[in-house]
């Protein structure tokens, strides 16, 4: 077969030019540490590459919220902590004013103490948070979760404005988490009394009765009603179920101070001291009361003069003793509130490790897609140079070659 010189030519430049071009690639490879270079090169993990690239961005961004999450619970916690604290603070000094031997200038002291740590606890219902939010006001981040009212009688009441939602997050592709908590669930949700009933002295009693600790002996037999004790003498009352229609009169009974009263079904509880005549006391099942209403009746108590007034002093003694079992329910409460924080955020802590361990597993799977052998380019590299000065050299001989070299 005849070849033509420019036949020699264009095979040498084009054999040259491939190899310069694979030359090019491995060169462009071993720079950038990348298998391939363009979707062109290996179509197939170029689409892995794109899919893996978008799972790891979205798995960064549930990390990334999980963070913030945690944050915002941490923030949350520290705020429920200060109250917790304010309101063991208030219960040792309701305790302390308790003190049969304080004047009223010393409970009026305490009076203005609780005050204080009224207006404090105001300030922490109503915390922003980071973003400028209401942290306690449900949805409505915009809205003062907690504002003083003034009441017709000239008392400050403090009302709830917010809702009862709970702010959530999504943390996970199937999972979001409550980032905050409502006003009503932490400041209002306190039980009154001991969880199941409570007892009460009427203000204008003249004797000087004063109710014991009530128990729950059968809360199957407990019915939720509304009871009321009446003195009819100072050594017999009798005793109502207010929400029958009539009320029903379950019995008259002798009082015998101290010994415990079980003619309503499912409890018992005590009364001491001397009622009088027309004395009434109410035993009612528990409902939520808000903290700072709690704080108010003790406010309103400690301020009330009582020296020399053995009715008042049972007056006080009633409200006191009833006050303290308030407090007790705003402890439960708030520490179960802090309790499911904390258990959020141990949650977030686990979720937190399967972002990282699946952030490892999208970056593996990168690696071995796209991610250079350099080992493999390095030999291909000195290879494909070794073809190129071959085929140069070769390609200068050839194209050197003619017959007027031999004439």
């Amino acid at each position: 077969m005849r070849v033509s010189t420019s036949q020699i030519y264009q095979s040498g430049a084009r054999s040259i030019l491939d190899g310069q071009s694979s030359l090019y690639k491995l060169q462009n490879q071993l720079s950038t540490g990348k298998r391939f270079l363009t979707a062109q090169d290996d179509p197939v993990a170029a689409a892995q590459v794109l899919l893996t690239r978008q799972t790891l961005a979205v798995n960064d961004q549930y990390a990334d919220n999980q963070s913030n999450a945690a944050s915002q619970l941490a923030y949350e916690e520290s705020r429920l902590a200060a109250v917790v604290e304010s309101v063991q603070y208030i219960r040792e000094r309701v305790v302390a004013g308790g003190n049969g031997s304080y004047s009223d200038s010393d409970r009026a002291t305490i009076a203005k103490d609780l005050q204080s740590q009224f207006d404090f606890l105001v300030g922490m219902a109503n915390t922003t948070d980071a973003n400028g939010y209401y942290l306690f006001s449900g949805y409505q981040g915009d809205t003062q979760p907690f504002q003083k009212q003034l009441n017709p009688d000239g008392s400050v009441s403090v009302v709830y404005k917010g809702d009862d939602g709970q702010r959530l997050m999504q943390v996970g592709p199937s999972r979001q988490i409550a980032v905050s908590d409502s006003g009503r669930d932490v400041f209002e949700g306190n039980r009154t009394g001991n969880g199941t009933f409570v007892l009460a002295g009427d203000a204008a009693n003249s004797g000087t009765g004063v109710l014991g600790p009530g128990s729950v002996l059968d809360p199957a037999a407990w019915t939720g009603n509304n009871y009321q004790i009446d003195f009819t003498s100072a050594t017999d009352y009798t005793v109502t179920n207010v929400d029958t229609a009539p009320p029903t009169v379950i019995g008259a009974y002798s009082y015998v101070a101290d010994s415990a009263i079980t003619a309503i079904p499912g409890i018992s509880f005590s009364i001491s001291g001397a009622p009088a005549a027309g004395d009434t006391f109410t035993v009612a099942p528990s409902t939520n009361q808000s903290v700072f209403a709690t704080l108010r009746s003790l406010v309103n108590a400690f301020s009330t003069n009582t020296s020399g007034n053995a009715a008042a002093t049972a007056s006080f003694r009633n409200v006191y003793n009833s006050g303290l079992a308030n407090l007790d329910g705003v402890l439960d409460n708030v520490i179960d509130v802090q309790a499911s924080i904390g258990s959020r955020m141990n949650e977030l802590d686990a979720l937190s490790n399967v972002s990282e361990s699946l952030d490892l597993q999208y970056q593996e799977r990168l690696s071995n897609l796209e991610d250079l052998d350099y080992a493999a380019a390095i030999s291909a590299f000195i290879q494909q140079q070794t073809q190129l000065e071959a085929a140069q050299s070769s390609f200068a001989k050839i194209s050197g070659l003619s017959l007027f070299n031999y004439l």
